[in-house]
């Protein structure tokens, strides 16, 4: 049933008279008792078409098909092709709503894009209105001066709740037994099929409880069931197997900023402070700006997504800004969540070549603007490397909560790190030993860390003895750390972030 102020907000829409209104969406059965509650609201005829069906008319649940001229009886195939259906409504006297179903792939022919502006343009003194539902609604130039849009009201934690009431209780009586779980897992689940379609919302609570228990892996099962049904899930990567933060080695201060910002982020109606928005990680290559970003979910106990610069550019122009939007909304979408943007000067300064279109530039915009009006629960964290490709725009104060930065680990994180990893891959190290090895990698980032210690294992498995170590120590006087071979670079980032931003340690 479509919720009061749906139905108000619909009616106070058809009332300015527009002469197209375009509904998005796949929740076609929606539409429809939307527009059933209208009719007997406004006491107006609502007329449907589709390809397989043609034109129908609807009274209350009934549907019958009736003649405009009352001459002939019409039959339903003569208006399946969308020129004649056209060419019928305009022979409609009454006033009526025609909604048209999936007429996008039409929308391209300019024959139906005229007869369409011929309608639009007589239809306020005939009061008449034309509905678009489909799932890509994108209007060619010639209508978009008559037409509005007209946003479905996503499936609400209400009604989410009543949908698994109605399948718990249905599984009840063909089971006869109850489920059992995590209740801290139930309420995520539910809480993250907000704004499926209904019909996929029973599909998942369906497959939950299917084995009588609510357990993590459901939660994963819905994350990436919601993603594909969203759409996008190329450019969104939905990241598993995050790190607790204690796997982060250092970054006293960052730690302290997230864990501060962890209750108002999760439940702000209760803190009673505005929500974080995001953090920029900025630093050395290598020194831990994305395993902080996995982290922070990973604490947070939030799913991850990842967006993909590279799967949103695309040859087409307005292409590359319609794949981020619909990125943004996706990710509004699985709120609460965290939307990681790994190296993100490179994917803003993508398309800068000589055949650039101003892809980039206009990629910034659609992402400022986000920034700014979002008011769903996505923590923005962004990394970057290259300081001089970062568009300035993004770095004015306001755009992130607080822009840290991320430099070579001290002698006490690389100590820190050596734990990590040496216990990782059960190399034994005693505590002098730890000190040694951190005291040989003055300049090392902890990926280089980490590189070292896997390389002395490849050298320990060649020669048919466990790793030690004494084989960590010997990779790391072979190698040239970045330190070491764009000294210069390194100096210059360090120099320029002294002054503008906050250090993670």
């Amino acid at each position: 049933m479509p919720t009061p102020q749906q139905v108000d907000a619909l009616l106070s829409l058809i009332e300015t008279k527009t002469a197209i209104v375009t509904i998005e969406t796949h929740e076609e059965r929606r539409v429809m008792a939307l527009f059933e509650r209208i009719a007997n609201l406004s006491q107006r005829e609502v007329w449907t078409w589709s390809a397989s069906r043609g034109l129908r008319v609807h009274h209350g649940l009934k549907v019958s098909l009736l003649d405009f001229d009352k001459s002939s009886p019409p039959d339903s195939g003569e208006t399946r092709e969308l020129p004649a259906a056209l060419q019928r409504v305009e022979r409609l006297s009454a006033q009526a709503l025609v909604v048209f179903l999936d007429i996008h792939p039409y929308l391209s022919n300019p024959v139906i894009t005229r007869a369409l502006k011929e309608i639009a343009l007589k239809a306020e003194p005939r009061g008449q209105q034309l509905v678009f539902v489909g799932h890509d609604m994108r209007l060619p130039d010639e209508l978009t001066p008559f037409a509005t849009r007209f946003e479905l009201e996503p499936t609400t934690l209400a009604r989410v709740k009543a949908l698994f009431k109605d399948e718990l209780e249905r599984h009840r009586q063909q089971v006869g037994q109850d489920i059992s779980g995590c209740r801290k897992t139930l309420d995520s689940l539910l809480r993250h099929m907000v704004g499926l379609p209904e019909s996929s919302v029973r599909h998942l609570v369906r497959l939950t409880l299917k084995d009588g228990v609510i357990c993590t892996a459901d939660l994963t099962r819905v994350l990436s069931a919601k993603q594909e049904t969203l759409g996008v899930a190329e450019l969104l990567v939905f990241e598993q197997k995050l790190p607790a933060m204690d796997e982060v080695a250092g970054m006293a201060a960052l730690k302290r900023w997230l864990a501060m910002r962890r209750e108002p982020f999760l439940n702000p109606d209760e803190s009673g402070l505005p929500p974080p928005r995001g953090v920029l990680l900025l630093g050395v290559q290598g020194a831990g700006k994305s395993l902080a970003a996995k982290a922070v979910a990973g604490s947070w106990q939030v799913p991850l997504f990842r967006m993909d610069f590279g799967a949103l550019f695309d040859k087409f122009q307005g292409e590359s800004e319609r794949k981020l939007r619909e990125a943004l909304k996706v990710a509004d979408a699985m709120s609460p969540c965290v939307l990681w943007m790994d190296e993100i000067e490179k994917g803003l300064a993508g398309g800068q070549g000589d055949g650039d279109t101003g892809a980039g530039k206009r990629m910034l915009g659609t992402l400022l603007t986000w920034m700014a009006e979002r008011r769903s629960s996505v923590f923005l964290v962004a990394t970057a490397n290259d300081i001089e490709s970062l568009p300035p725009e993004l770095m004015r104060k306001g755009r992130f909560d607080e822009i840290f930065f991320v430099d070579l680990p001290t002698r006490a994180v690389r100590e820190g790190i050596f734990r990590i990893h040496l216990q990782r891959h059960k190399v034994p190290a005693g505590e002098p030993v730890l000190a040694r090895l951190a005291e040989h990698s003055e300049g090392f980032s902890g990926a280089e860390i980490e590189a070292a210690v896997i390389a002395a294992r490849y050298e320990a498995f060649a020669k048919g003895n466990p790793p030690t170590a004494d084989l960590v120590a010997q990779e790391l006087l072979r190698t040239r750390p970045l330190s070491v071979t764009r000294a210069e670079v390194v100096a210059s980032l360090r120099q320029w972030a002294q002054q503008r931003t906050i250090s993670a340690d």
